[in-house]
């Protein structure tokens, strides 16, 4: 078998040429108990369980590697006889006969085993059982060995057609990425070699961790010897992985940029964002675009598959009543690149397990890495609020009444939910619920039901490894909330990608490095890349300024906060920005500004902001014709993962080194880092803290062009801690008071000039 030839499994074969009918999402439920159901049959009788088989061939000219296998094989039955089992509700309504695609895949074991064993007929037949083993139905026939060869290239050929459309798409696509040059008229100093080392850690299928000042062009000194190791067949496919929205559009920039590339590209949508329907509603009952969605799936994939760029995914759908989320997982596929967030990966719950699961070479980028830990733990924690499941039972009880199978599944959960000391008690109960909820798809809510799914598998990872976890209970008068906090990450992020084709972690705040390459599941086998600043460093200007801003400190040194940041501006007016800890900050300074400059020219970021306010605001940041302050908080989407180059930024403030607040979740990740680590306060506060201050500090300098100025207030930037996690290109001027910040502002630009458009 040659490398482009045509590997599949039987199901996904026979998947694929009978796909139709209606969209249901998959239940997480169904699959474990259809698991349980096979488990339980096949050891409840004596014949051959899992018994594999493959067919090697030729079909229409394309070379065919097909295997699978048979979940029971009768051995002593004349003839053989081959039983595929599938899991039936104690309740449901019995069939009139087996679903086409579950006899076809007994049909085509048939065909492999006949071929196997040369054999001139065979019985298949396909038997309905329940979670426990017990058979409700079974359909049997005999086929000789014609039937089944008719039948088994019935379900091959359009499989066939498709790969070799497929493989006429990578010739085209490999032959224009060899060509590929890089996108601009020359590597910035460090490109060259960061490129470098992602195209040696794809190579050989190892993981890279590397740290890149902010405006070093990250995106293309990854992407482009990415696509070049795509292009020489050292992996399949590229997944760029982001933590928020924004921060894609500079992979699509770069893409962009990247001209006559054959090239199939991407960005997958969350369900909820990209959903045409309000309320969304998944299930055909629901959605026209769900009824008969997998009848016009296929034709769709062909017609799309005819076009250039993909780039108006939601037209597209809209034109053949697709949903546009289910299509573009479809799409995610066949493509070369997937830009999306992170969960695709590594959210156990919608992990694209289509791909990520299937061991196919494929290659992770990971843009602002330094989001991943809480990113990574918020996917593998989980919790169950009474009042939330309080709320769903009175409603279900007004719509279903009491005495409804739903309304009992609850009840039987917020019994032990609301006396919980721990966890270990409701895996029952929750259990019992997701199988309720499953069978009434549509009396469901979606977001508790994600919740308890979530909740379901993040107790069984405790049971498996309980130092992992710590248990933390909320308890209030009457309802409380249990949280299932994971502690360690780092296990599983190694394990999915080490199973990749090259991971590269890529921040311009991935600091201490070696540190965060064993926080993210790294090992010392995994190589470290720092990139020193490319820029000059004096056309940077660092400023300390020991202002007491802890949160008791806050409410007496407001005033003095405001000064400071209005001196900033005032020694040369432009486009400024200034950092908070927390909105309540924020307005507390705000107040203190208006009343010393009640006419500066503000924008303010205001909370729950949709995506056309904050489209809006960043407008006004980049086209505002004078000068301007905004007043944005550290980590949000105003502080990271936005460009702003030339004069649209030419100063930022940061009030606060950016701690998390101090809480229980906090202190039980301060306990497992003293532990596992040896500094809890530092990977529990100090660093993810400071990580947020350098990307908000990072918006100034983008180009070897910027002239900029960083005003770091809190006095805690003089401390050797904190210090020592400032990047080497800093080199902090300490300022005593407004004055002398304005000052060393005006003489700044005295020699740094900006452009005389403000």
């Amino acid at each position: 078998m040659s490398a482009s030839s045509l590997r599949a499994s039987v199901r996904q074969m026979v998947e694929f040429s009978l796909r139709g009918g209606d969209l249901i999402p998959a239940s997480a439920a169904a699959m474990a108990e259809g698991s349980r159901a096979h488990r339980s049959r096949q050891d409840s009788v004596s014949a051959h369980a899992e018994r594999p088989v493959r067919w090697q061939g030729t079909c229409d000219g394309v070379e065919a590697d097909i295997q699978g296998r048979i979940d029971l094989l009768w051995e002593d039955a004349d003839p053989l006889c081959i039983d595929e089992l599938k899991l039936i509700s104690p309740y449901a309504p019995l069939p009139d006969a087996p679903l086409p695609t579950h006899r076809m895949q007994a049909v085509c074991y048939g065909y492999m085993l006949a071929e196997e064993l040369e054999l001139q007929s065979i019985s298949v037949r396909v038997s309905y059982v329940t979670e426990t083993g017990a058979v409700r139905a079974d359909f049997e026939e005999t086929l000789d060995r014609a039937a089944l060869t008719e039948q088994f290239f019935a379900m091959l050929r359009p499989l066939a057609a498709w790969h070799k459309l497929q493989c006429a798409h990578k010739a085209d696509r490999d032959s224009s990425l060899q060509a590929l040059q890089f996108p601009y008229d020359h590597f910035r100093p460090g490109q060259r070699e960061m490129a470098a080392q992602v195209y040696t850690a794809i190579q050989r299928k190892k993981r890279l961790f590397a740290t890149l000042p902010t405006g070093t062009g990250k995106s293309a000194a990854t992407l482009f010897p990415a696509l070049k190791a795509l292009g020489n067949g050292l992996t399949r496919q590229i997944f760029y992985l982001t933590a928020r929205g924004t921060a894609q559009l500079s992979a699509l920039d770069a893409l962009e940029r990247m001209k006559g590339l054959a090239l199939r590209s991407v960005v997958l949508t969350a369900r909820e964002k990209c959903c045409p329907q309000s309320p969304m509603r998944c299930h055909p009952d629901f959605c026209p675009r769900a009824k008969g969605y997998y009848d016009r799936e296929l034709p769709a994939l062909m017609a799309i598959c005819e076009q250039q760029k993909w780039d108006d995914i939601p037209g597209f759908c809209d034109q053949w009543s697709l949903c546009p989320f289910e299509f573009s997982l479809a799409l995610c596929e066949i493509s070369d690149v997937v830009i999306c967030d992170y969960n695709y990966v590594f959210d156990p719950l919608v992990s694209l397990k289509r791909i990520i699961g299937q061991g196919k070479p494929v290659t992770l980028l990971m843009d602002e890495a330094h989001n991943l830990p809480g990113r990574t733990r918020d996917m593998l924690s989980a919790c169950l609020d009474s009042r939330e499941a309080a709320e769903y039972r009175r409603e279900v009880g007004k719509r279903l009444g009491r005495k409804h199978p739903l309304y009992l599944a609850l009840s039987a959960l917020l019994r032990p939910l609301r006396n919980a000391e721990d966890a270990s008690d409701l895996l029952a109960p929750v259990e019992m619920l997701i199988s309720e909820m499953a069978e009434h798809p549509g009396e469901g809510d979606h977001d508790f039901f994600h919740a308890l799914l979530s909740f379901r598998m993040a107790l069984n990872r405790y049971n498996e490894a309980p130092d992992g976890y710590r248990i933390l209970v909320d308890p209030g008068a009457k309802e409380r909330s249990v949280t299932l906090l994971c502690l360690d990450i780092s296990s599983h992020l190694e394990k999915i990608t080490r199973r990749m084709t090259g991971c590269v972690y890529f921040s311009a705040t991935l600091e201490p490095l070696s540190a965060m390459r064993g926080l993210l599941g790294g090992s010392e086998e995994d190589a470290l890349f720092a990139l020193p600043s490319p820029f000059p460093p004096e056309r940077l200007l660092v400023m300390t300024h020991p202002l007491p801003t802890r949160y008791q400190q806050r409410e007496d040194s407001a005033g003095e906060a405001a000064a400071c940041i209005l001196a900033l501006f005032s020694g040369r007016p432009g486009k400024y920005v200034a950092y908070f800890p927390s909105y309540a900050y924020l307005s507390l300074i705000l107040e203190r500004l208006l009343v010393l400059a009640p006419d500066l020219p503000l924008n303010v970021q205001d909370r729950g902001m949709d995506p056309e306010a904050r489209e809006r605001f960043l407008q006004k940041m980049r086209t505002c014709s004078g000068p301007l302050l905004s007043l944005c908080v550290l980590g949000g989407i105003f502080a990271e993962g936005i460009d702003l180059p030339g004069d649209q930024l030419i100063g930022v403030a940061v009030v606060g080194v950016g701690l998390p607040q101090v809480n229980e979740v906090q202190e039980a990740l301060r306990t497992h880092y003293e532990e596992t680590l040896g500094d809890g306060f530092g990977f529990a506060y100090r660093n993810p803290g400071m990580q947020k201050v350098l990307q908000a500090a990072g918006r100034v300098i983008r180009s070897e062009m910027d002239a900029g100025v960083v005003l770091l207030l809190d006095s805690r930037y003089r401390e050797a801690a904190y210090a020592r996690l400032l990047p080497p290109h800093y080199h902090p001027l300490a300022v005593a008071n407004a004055e002398e910040i304005r000052r060393r502002t005006q003489d700044f630009w005295r020699l740094y000039g900006i452009k005389d458009s403000l």
